[in-house]
Protein backbone atom coordinates (compact mmCIF):
# COMPACT_ATOMS: atom_id res chain seq x y z
CA UNK A 1 0.00 0.00 0.00
CA UNK A 2 1.17 3.52 -1.14
CA UNK A 3 2.01 5.70 1.78
CA UNK A 4 0.43 9.11 1.88
CA UNK A 5 2.66 12.26 2.18
CA UNK A 6 1.31 13.58 5.84
CA UNK A 7 1.69 10.01 7.04
CA UNK A 8 5.33 10.21 8.08
CA UNK A 9 5.35 13.61 9.02
CA UNK A 10 2.24 13.30 11.72
CA UNK A 11 2.92 9.86 13.25
CA UNK A 12 6.73 10.97 13.08
CA UNK A 13 5.78 13.99 14.59
CA UNK A 14 3.18 12.47 17.29
CA UNK A 15 5.91 9.55 18.14
CA UNK A 16 8.50 11.76 18.69
CA UNK A 17 6.98 13.52 20.76
CA UNK A 18 6.13 11.39 23.13
CA UNK A 19 9.86 10.57 23.04
CA UNK A 20 11.25 13.52 23.54
CA UNK A 21 9.05 14.69 26.57
CA UNK A 22 9.81 11.18 28.85
CA UNK A 23 13.55 12.20 27.84
CA UNK A 24 13.24 15.44 28.54
CA UNK A 25 15.31 15.55 32.03
CA UNK A 26 17.96 13.84 30.37
CA UNK A 27 18.57 16.78 27.95
CA UNK A 28 19.04 18.76 30.69
CA UNK A 29 21.40 16.57 32.90
CA UNK A 30 23.47 15.96 29.85
CA UNK A 31 23.70 19.45 28.70
CA UNK A 32 25.48 20.87 32.38
CA UNK A 33 27.74 17.89 32.14
CA UNK A 34 29.21 18.74 28.68
CA UNK A 35 29.66 22.29 29.35
CA UNK A 36 31.08 22.35 32.93
CA UNK A 37 34.84 21.98 32.22
CA UNK A 38 34.96 25.24 30.42
CA UNK A 39 36.09 26.92 34.02
CA UNK A 40 37.47 25.53 37.20
CA UNK A 41 36.49 28.94 39.06
CA UNK A 42 32.96 29.81 40.31
CA UNK A 43 31.50 31.10 37.68
CA UNK A 44 29.94 27.44 36.94
CA UNK A 45 28.71 25.01 38.59
CA UNK A 46 30.63 21.74 38.64
CA UNK A 47 29.67 17.91 38.52
CA UNK A 48 30.82 14.81 40.00
CA UNK A 49 29.13 12.97 37.13
CA UNK A 50 25.90 12.04 36.18
CA UNK A 51 24.90 10.54 39.32
CA UNK A 52 26.08 13.94 41.35
CA UNK A 53 24.51 16.01 39.26
CA UNK A 54 20.90 14.39 39.43
CA UNK A 55 21.48 14.65 43.37
CA UNK A 56 22.34 18.07 43.38
CA UNK A 57 19.51 19.74 40.66
CA UNK A 58 17.11 17.95 42.31
CA UNK A 59 18.15 19.40 45.90
CA UNK A 60 19.50 22.95 44.90
CA UNK A 61 17.06 23.28 42.70
CA UNK A 62 14.14 21.11 42.68
CA UNK A 63 12.45 18.68 40.19
CA UNK A 64 11.47 21.72 38.20
CA UNK A 65 15.34 22.15 36.80
CA UNK A 66 15.26 18.93 34.70
CA UNK A 67 12.33 20.26 32.72
CA UNK A 68 13.76 23.82 32.09
CA UNK A 69 12.82 24.36 27.60
CA UNK A 70 10.16 21.45 28.26
CA UNK A 71 7.59 24.23 26.49
CA UNK A 72 10.27 24.82 23.44
CA UNK A 73 10.93 20.73 23.06
CA UNK A 74 6.73 20.17 23.19
CA UNK A 75 6.20 23.56 20.60
CA UNK A 76 8.92 22.41 18.08
CA UNK A 77 9.57 18.45 18.65
CA UNK A 78 6.26 17.55 16.11
CA UNK A 79 8.11 19.67 13.54
CA UNK A 80 11.24 17.98 13.96
CA UNK A 81 10.58 14.29 14.48
CA UNK A 82 7.58 14.99 11.45
CA UNK A 83 10.72 16.53 9.23
CA UNK A 84 12.73 13.74 10.46
CA UNK A 85 10.64 10.70 9.68
CA UNK A 86 10.10 12.64 6.27
CA UNK A 87 13.22 12.27 5.73
CA UNK A 88 13.81 8.51 6.96
CA UNK A 89 10.80 7.67 4.05
CA UNK A 90 11.68 9.57 1.33
CA UNK A 91 15.48 8.18 1.74
CA UNK A 92 13.98 4.27 1.46
CA UNK A 93 11.56 5.23 -1.74
CA UNK A 94 14.25 6.59 -3.64
CA UNK A 95 17.20 4.70 -2.62
CA UNK A 96 15.86 1.80 -0.54
CA UNK A 97 16.87 -0.24 2.56
CA UNK A 98 18.42 -3.40 3.76
CA UNK A 99 21.98 -2.52 3.16
CA UNK A 100 24.18 -0.46 6.08
CA UNK A 101 24.59 2.03 3.09
CA UNK A 102 21.19 2.74 2.61
CA UNK A 103 20.46 2.22 5.86
CA UNK A 104 23.23 5.34 6.98
CA UNK A 105 22.11 7.24 3.90
CA UNK A 106 17.80 7.02 5.70
CA UNK A 107 19.66 8.15 8.50
CA UNK A 108 21.55 11.45 7.23
CA UNK A 109 18.49 11.96 4.67
CA UNK A 110 16.62 12.28 8.56
CA UNK A 111 18.88 14.43 9.86
CA UNK A 112 19.77 17.07 7.15
CA UNK A 113 16.04 17.59 6.44
CA UNK A 114 14.74 17.20 11.03
CA UNK A 115 17.52 20.12 11.07
CA UNK A 116 15.88 22.63 9.70
CA UNK A 117 13.48 22.44 13.02
CA UNK A 118 16.03 20.90 15.56
CA UNK A 119 18.69 23.39 15.29
CA UNK A 120 17.06 26.01 16.96
CA UNK A 121 15.05 23.93 18.90
CA UNK A 122 18.00 22.72 20.48
CA UNK A 123 20.05 25.64 21.19
CA UNK A 124 17.24 27.13 23.21
CA UNK A 125 16.82 24.21 25.24
CA UNK A 126 20.53 24.02 26.07
CA UNK A 127 20.52 27.58 26.98
CA UNK A 128 17.87 27.04 28.84
CA UNK A 129 19.44 23.86 30.64
CA UNK A 130 22.30 25.25 31.45
CA UNK A 131 20.08 28.55 33.22
CA UNK A 132 20.72 28.17 37.08
CA UNK A 133 24.16 26.22 36.18
CA UNK A 134 26.35 29.46 35.43
CA UNK A 135 26.76 32.74 37.55
CA UNK A 136 26.54 35.08 35.03
CA UNK A 137 24.56 35.28 31.56
CA UNK A 138 23.94 37.38 28.80
CA UNK A 139 19.57 37.96 29.43
CA UNK A 140 17.53 35.77 31.06
CA UNK A 141 17.10 32.01 30.08
CA UNK A 142 14.94 31.41 33.36
CA UNK A 143 11.96 30.19 30.78
CA UNK A 144 11.85 28.83 27.39
CA UNK A 145 10.02 32.07 26.54
CA UNK A 146 12.60 34.20 28.08
CA UNK A 147 15.37 32.31 26.38
CA UNK A 148 13.77 32.97 22.77
CA UNK A 149 13.62 36.64 23.67
CA UNK A 150 17.16 36.83 24.57
CA UNK A 151 18.58 34.98 21.57
CA UNK A 152 16.42 37.03 19.60
CA UNK A 153 17.41 40.62 21.35
CA UNK A 154 21.27 39.68 21.13
CA UNK A 155 22.02 37.33 18.73
CA UNK A 156 19.30 38.02 15.53
CA UNK A 157 17.97 34.67 13.95
CA UNK A 158 21.63 33.92 13.56
CA UNK A 159 21.82 32.89 16.99
CA UNK A 160 19.57 29.98 16.49
CA UNK A 161 21.77 28.34 13.94
CA UNK A 162 25.18 29.58 15.37
CA UNK A 163 25.89 25.27 15.94
CA UNK A 164 24.60 24.60 12.54
CA UNK A 165 27.76 22.74 11.24
CA UNK A 166 28.87 21.15 14.21
CA UNK A 167 25.08 19.96 14.76
CA UNK A 168 25.74 18.40 11.20
CA UNK A 169 28.65 16.50 12.38
CA UNK A 170 27.00 15.24 14.80
CA UNK A 171 23.78 14.11 14.10
CA UNK A 172 24.82 12.46 10.34
CA UNK A 173 27.39 10.29 12.33
CA UNK A 174 25.14 9.77 14.86
CA UNK A 175 20.97 8.73 13.10
CA UNK A 176 23.78 7.23 10.22
CA UNK A 177 25.27 4.95 12.80
CA UNK A 178 22.54 4.20 14.43
CA UNK A 179 20.00 3.16 11.15
CA UNK A 180 23.12 0.65 9.93
CA UNK A 181 23.27 -0.96 13.23
CA UNK A 182 19.28 -1.06 13.62
CA UNK A 183 19.25 -2.76 10.61
CA UNK A 184 21.88 -5.36 10.85
CA UNK A 185 20.82 -6.41 14.22
CA UNK A 186 17.13 -6.99 12.92
CA UNK A 187 18.65 -9.06 9.99
CA UNK A 188 21.16 -10.72 12.17
CA UNK A 189 17.99 -11.37 14.64
CA UNK A 190 16.05 -13.26 11.19
CA UNK A 191 19.26 -15.20 10.20
CA UNK A 192 19.11 -16.44 13.72
CA UNK A 193 15.12 -16.97 13.78
CA UNK A 194 14.15 -14.32 16.50
CA UNK A 195 11.11 -12.71 16.39
CA UNK A 196 11.51 -9.77 14.86
CA UNK A 197 8.12 -8.61 14.44
CA UNK A 198 7.85 -7.84 18.60
CA UNK A 199 7.17 -4.57 19.64
CA UNK A 200 9.52 -5.59 23.41
CA UNK A 201 12.38 -6.77 21.00
CA UNK A 202 11.77 -3.66 18.74
CA UNK A 203 11.94 -1.38 21.78
CA UNK A 204 15.14 -3.25 22.99
CA UNK A 205 16.84 -3.17 19.48
CA UNK A 206 16.40 0.51 19.41
CA UNK A 207 17.61 1.49 23.04
CA UNK A 208 20.68 -0.55 22.15
CA UNK A 209 21.56 0.95 19.01
CA UNK A 210 20.91 4.37 20.16
CA UNK A 211 23.66 3.66 22.91
CA UNK A 212 26.34 2.83 20.83
CA UNK A 213 26.02 5.51 18.77
CA UNK A 214 25.56 8.14 21.47
CA UNK A 215 28.51 6.93 22.61
CA UNK A 216 30.60 7.49 19.75
CA UNK A 217 29.69 10.32 18.82
CA UNK A 218 29.59 12.05 22.36
CA UNK A 219 33.33 14.34 21.67
CA UNK A 220 31.82 16.15 18.83
CA UNK A 221 28.50 16.64 20.92
CA UNK A 222 30.58 18.40 23.34
CA UNK A 223 32.02 20.83 21.20
CA UNK A 224 28.88 21.23 19.15
CA UNK A 225 27.41 22.06 22.42
CA UNK A 226 29.54 24.17 24.26
CA UNK A 227 29.43 26.17 20.80
CA UNK A 228 25.57 26.05 20.91
CA UNK A 229 25.57 28.10 24.18
CA UNK A 230 28.32 29.91 24.22
CA UNK A 231 26.60 33.23 23.36
CA UNK A 232 25.39 33.10 27.55
CA UNK A 233 28.85 33.77 28.35
CA UNK A 234 31.46 34.77 25.98
CA UNK A 235 34.05 35.41 28.35
CA UNK A 236 33.31 31.67 30.13
CA UNK A 237 33.33 30.06 26.66
CA UNK A 238 36.24 31.65 25.36
CA UNK A 239 36.60 30.36 21.89
CA UNK A 240 36.03 30.66 18.21
CA UNK A 241 34.37 28.39 16.76
CA UNK A 242 34.20 24.56 16.83
CA UNK A 243 37.56 24.06 15.58
CA UNK A 244 39.51 26.58 18.77
CA UNK A 245 37.02 24.96 21.22
CA UNK A 246 38.19 21.49 20.67
CA UNK A 247 41.86 22.53 20.92
CA UNK A 248 40.99 24.38 23.88
CA UNK A 249 38.95 21.52 25.35
CA UNK A 250 41.76 18.91 25.16
CA UNK A 251 44.34 21.34 26.13
CA UNK A 252 42.75 22.63 29.33
CA UNK A 253 41.11 19.51 30.32
CA UNK A 254 42.30 16.70 28.74
CA UNK A 255 41.34 13.98 25.91
CA UNK A 256 39.14 12.46 28.47
CA UNK A 257 36.76 15.24 28.52
CA UNK A 258 35.53 14.72 25.43
CA UNK A 259 33.09 11.85 26.67
CA UNK A 260 31.73 14.31 29.28
CA UNK A 261 28.35 13.96 29.19
CA UNK A 262 28.16 10.58 27.55
CA UNK A 263 26.31 8.75 30.08
CA UNK A 264 23.58 12.02 29.66
CA UNK A 265 23.43 11.61 26.27
CA UNK A 266 22.90 7.62 26.40
CA UNK A 267 20.54 8.14 28.96
CA UNK A 268 18.63 10.74 26.85
CA UNK A 269 19.22 8.88 23.72
CA UNK A 270 17.82 5.67 24.36
CA UNK A 271 14.55 5.54 26.37
CA UNK A 272 13.50 8.45 23.37
CA UNK A 273 14.68 6.45 20.21
CA UNK A 274 13.33 3.34 22.47
CA UNK A 275 9.71 5.07 22.00
CA UNK A 276 10.03 6.90 19.03
CA UNK A 277 10.51 4.58 16.36
CA UNK A 278 8.69 1.65 17.55
CA UNK A 279 6.11 3.51 18.51
CA UNK A 280 6.04 5.08 15.14
CA UNK A 281 5.84 1.82 13.42
CA UNK A 282 2.79 1.07 15.32
CA UNK A 283 1.31 3.25 14.82
CA UNK A 284 1.87 3.49 11.16
CA UNK A 285 0.55 0.10 11.10
CA UNK A 286 -2.69 0.50 12.38
CA UNK A 287 -3.16 3.89 10.58
CA UNK A 288 -2.14 1.39 7.13
CA UNK A 289 -4.90 -1.01 8.22
CA UNK A 290 -7.43 2.10 8.57
CA UNK A 291 -6.81 2.73 5.17
CA UNK A 292 -7.03 -0.30 4.24
CA UNK A 293 -10.82 -0.15 5.38
CA UNK A 294 -11.37 2.91 3.89
CA UNK A 295 -11.74 3.96 7.50
CA UNK A 296 -9.28 7.12 6.28
CA UNK A 297 -8.10 8.75 3.10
Amino acid sequence: MSEAWWHPLVLGGLAGSIGELVAQPMIVVRTRVMVQGVSTDAGIVRYGGFVDACRTMLRTEGIKAFYKGAAVNAAFTPACRGLYMGGVELSKSVIGEGTALKDFAAGTSAQLIGSLAYVPRDVIIERCAIDGQIKSQVGSCSSSIEALRTMLAHGGMRGFYRAFLPHQFVWIPYNGLFFALLGRLSLFEQEVGMPTNSFAVGVANTAACAAVAGWVTTPIDVIKTRVQVSGANPELFDFEGPLDCAVKLVRREGPRALFSGAVGRMMYLAPNMAIFIPVYEKLKSLVYDAVSMNVLP
